[in-house]
């Protein structure tokens, strides 16, 4: 589902010529740069609420004045900032890269702007040609090994999905009826977010949260939460067992033979009745903008994974023992795919 002003844009863009599209598109990526750097330099944190001077805004973030001015006009010809009156003053958009927003985007902009990210779409041809992860061809492992020996970016990264988690898990939350499972169980949940979410809507629910070891060591259940944490690996240790399984960005990161043995190692854990809720973006059949498509490439070329149609998520499914029984869709791009044993 697009906002209204996604739509307004998608009208707009087609009202530009098709040689003005092409031209546009092929300089998009300096524009994400500019994003990047302003977002890396706090710059929307310097700016506060109180209009500033570019000369006031250089000094607090180390940048040249002219330089930094101009970075910044081309964001304002986007909406991100405006200059009125001699100073900069925030938009309703440029507040999403100060860290303190409750739905700050700061540090999800710096992880996609890393650049061990950023340089792995240079080898985004030879995903085209082989199939294969492009970021693993530039740097010789898979972003997860990566990650985990460079604290760094790792923190950065963690950041990043923890902001994305809390707008998704806004939307999923009021489209699914979670109160009616006893236990539920947050399959690779990370610290938690999501299961705790629910723990703290449905009161009378057991939440189970299984990851690696490393990843739950930070996560210490509040005083009377039901939560139980159980840590594994969901390529070789056994599920534990419960009403429902949370799956959410989790299946997007493998290909199909990976994808199978998560969610056969889960139907295999499965009680009669239970569950499984993959947690995704859907590629939908139509042609317009979506999230979805620019996700895919994203898990093309870093982990290697994919973003599913409805009908590749009923094929994996059914190569699982699981079936498709329905898709609940939020009011975000994010869908609650619900799959049963077959």
């Amino acid at each position: 589902m697009m906002n209204t002003s996604t739509e307004r844009s998608d009208m707009a863009m087609a009202k530009i010529p098709g040689d003005i599209q092409v031209l546009q598109l092929s300089t998009a990526y300096m524009k994400s740069r500019c994003l990047y750097v302003v977002a890396e330099l706090g710059v929307a944190d310097v700016l506060g609420d109180e209009p500033q001077s570019t000369e006031g805004l250089a000094k607090a973030t180390g940048t040249q004045p002219q330089a930094l001015y101009r970075v910044l006009r081309l964001l304002a010809s986007l909406g991100i900032f405006e200059w009125r009156d001699g100073a900069w003053h925030h938009t309703e958009t440029s507040r999403f890269l100060c860290a303190n927003h409750p739905e700050s985007l700061r540090d999800y902009v710096r992880m996609l702007g890393l650049r061990v990210i950023w340089s792995a779409f240079e080898d985004l041809e030879h995903s085209l040609r082989t199939g294969e992860c492009a970021f693993a061809k530039r740097h010789g492992e898979s972003a997860f090994e990566y990650l985990a020996k460079h604290p760094a970016e790792a923190r950065i990264f963690d950041s990043a999905m923890t902001s994305k988690s809390h707008r998704d898990i806004a939307a999923v939350l009021p489209a699914y009826d979670f109160s009616q499972f006893a236990t539920i169980a947050d399959i690779g949940g990370g610290r938690g977010h999501l299961v705790r979410a629910i723990l703290k809507k449905s009161p009378k629910t057991q939440g189970i949260l299984f990851d690696q070891a490393h990843v739950l060591a930070g996560v210490v259940p509040e005083k009377g939460e039901k939560l139980t944490l159980l840590a594994g690996n969901f390529f070789t240790d056994s599920m534990p067992k419960a009403d429902a399984y949370l799956v959410m960005n989790i299946i997007h990161d493998w290909p199909d033979a990976e994808s199978i043995k998560i969610l056969s190692a889960i139907r295999a854990a499965m009680p009669a009745g239970a569950r499984v809720l993959i947690i995704e973006t859907v590629v939908p059949n139509t042609p317009e903008p979506h999230l979805s498509k620019e996700l895919d490439i994203a898990m093309m070329a870093l982990p290697g994974g994919m973003e599913r149609t409805r009908e590749e998520y009923a094929s994996l499914a059914a190569r699982c023992g699981l079936r498709l029984e329905r898709v609940v869709e939020t009011h975000s791009p994010f869908s609650v795919l619900e799959l049963v044993a077959a």
